[in-house]
């Protein structure tokens, strides 16, 4: 498998979306609209940018970042929405050109917020996935639990405790992108989700055909489904609280030729709980989300993460901003031959800082400052300081 390139289903749903659109009658043009985002950034060190790197090799304080976006309503209770991105990623532009997202979007009762989505969708679970684009995100980077690559691999079985130990800390420095985020906000997935709300309650729930930290919006090798959600409660203005839940396989085929006698691939499963809340009020702002996760493996045993962030934001009259992210991801312990427990990965934390300004509705300048530091097993921590300068425009 190259998970590099993107499949030739959704370059070909792409394309006939994109002729689709071209021969829409003059009468109906006013219901297409094509929009992009430009981000233009600079940063100081390699290293730093190594350890914001996201599945496909690129990263969100790369010098360039193109999204294109087309959004079409085909009938007054229909709607399709396709995006895509363009970067220098690690190599050719063949492999860096790919639809992230191409959905249908049926809202059956009109004046309720109700819809189904179905196709390459957003995560449904969480709340950062409208922020992951840069007029959104108050910073620059993106929070750990949706970034930061485990040294759990995807493509091929861990051999046993010592070898996943062995591996400790190097997931997300690996030129190849085959070990698994928590979530993976960069790759959507293929599948439906019914989305709404009914004051105070906001909901989501549905399935999708790999999991979130390893999508399969192509060819499904994994033997099941996952099911995933969010239900939140929103009891007044400024105030948003809520839980997610994701549960299915995660393993694909060529795993089973390390199953016990008697168990199945469906056996093992990939487990999230999430919760997340949020606090506005005037020029302040307030959030933050949490994930426990499981991964059942066939040679490890079942392997835990927990991760989370609270980011504030403090809005200015002249259309500047002040933003600081916190950041922390923690692994359970696991018992190597040597009967010494230890985590199975190095812990993390993450902490940036962002002055950004508004020039105009549609550029926002962004001067930031980032600092990871992680914890390998019984040494130093390792500290790596990052400067940045972002700029982005809508058009």
């Amino acid at each position: 498998m190259t998970p590099r390139r993107p499949h030739p289903t959704l370059v070909a749903c792409l394309a006939l979306v994109t002729m689709l659109l071209g021969a829409t009658p003059v009468r109906a043009a006013s219901d297409v609209h094509f929009r992009g985002l430009l981000d233009m950034s600079l940063f100081s060190s390699i290293e730093g940018r190594s350890l914001n790197m996201l599945t496909f090799g690129d990263s969100p304080i790369d010098p360039y970042r193109l999204r294109l976006f087309a959004d079409a309503r085909v009938t007054p209770t229909l709607e399709v929405h396709v995006q895509t991105i363009m970067h220098e990623g690690s190599g050719a532009l063949r492999a860096e050109l790919r639809a992230d997202g191409a959905y249908a979007m049926w809202t059956p009762l009109p004046g309720h917020d109700l819809a189904l989505e179905a196709g390459k969708i957003p995560w449904p679970i969480g709340t950062f996935a409208p922020r992951t684009y840069s007029d959104k995100n108050a910073l620059m980077g993106t929070p750990l639990m949706y970034q930061w690559r485990t040294g759990l691999l995807w493509n091929r079985p861990t051999v046993n405790t010592d070898s996943l130990v062995a591996v400790a800390g190097r997931g997300q420095l690996s030129p190849r992108s085959l070990y698994l985020p928590v979530i993976d906000e960069r790759w959507w997935d293929t599948g439906a989700v019914l989305i709404g709300s009914q004051a105070p309650f906001e909901y989501a729930v549905g399935v999708v055909q790999g999991s979130p930290s390893w999508p399969a919006p192509g060819a499904d090798n994994t033997p099941g489904l996952t099911i995933l959600g969010r239900a939140g409660f929103v009891p007044m203005p400024g105030v948003r609280l809520g839980v997610s839940a994701a549960d299915g396989t995660w393993m694909p085929h060529s795993f089973e030729r390390t199953l016990p006698a008697g168990h199945h691939l469906r056996d093992y499963h990939e487990s999230s709980l999430m919760a997340d809340a949020e606090f506005a009020r005037g020029p302040f702002e307030l959030r933050g989300e949490g994930i426990r996760r499981r991964w059942e493996t066939t040679t490890t045993g079942d392997l835990d993460v927990t991760s989370g962030y609270v980011e504030g934001r403090w809005t200015l009259d002249d259309g500047a901003w002040l933003a600081l992210r916190a950041d922390a991801m923690r692994f359970s312990d696991v018992t190597p031959t040597n009967g010494i427990a230890r985590p199975w990965d190095d812990p993390v934390d993450r902490f940036e800082g962002v002055i950004g300004y508004r020039v105009s509705q549609d550029v926002r300048l962004k001067l930031g400052v980032q600092r990871t530091v992680r914890h390998p097993w019984r040494a130093a921590h390792l500290t790596t300081d990052l400067l940045l300068a972002g700029l982005g425009i809508k058009f």
